[in-house]
């Protein structure tokens, strides 16, 4: 997606200010810190591979494990008369935090079971 950088980082139990010190790190360095940056939004995750494997799962994995008043940050961040803004690129921390239920993995006992009553005269043919 364009405009977008997935970026891994460490598990938020060991690192939960990971997200500061990298906005804080790219603005000292002048990296993401201008408004013409080309990756205007950054998403730090815990699997890029799982993060950026299809735009469906990138919205998911941002926006189920981010939460807005405690998960924004930005490059060159600041609050001008009660304000939040940034001079960079706006860096949400999307990584699975110690009070999120454990992912959810599909059995594919359960799964095969589900659609073979799927199959057609089954009792959920057509449905899926």
């Amino acid at each position: 997606l364009p405009g977008v950088l997935v970026v891994g980082g460490p598990r938020f139990e060991l690192e939960p200010e990971a997200a500061t010190r990298l906005c804080a790190a790219w603005a000292d360095a002048g990296v993401l810190a201008a408004v013409d940056t080309p990756w205007p939004l950054v998403v730090l995750v815990d699997d890029v591979d799982e993060a950026a494997h299809r735009l469906r799962d990138l919205l998911w994995v941002t926006f189920t494990r981010s939460n807005p008043a405690h998960d924004v940050h930005g490059v060159g961040a600041q609050i001008v008369h009660k304000h939040w803004g940034c001079a960079g690129a706006l860096v949400i921390d999307a990584r699975r935090k110690p009070h999120h239920a454990p992912p959810l993995i599909e059995d594919d006992a359960a799964v095969r079971r589900v659609e073979s009553l799927a199959v057609h005269g089954g009792p959920l043919h057509g449905l899926f």
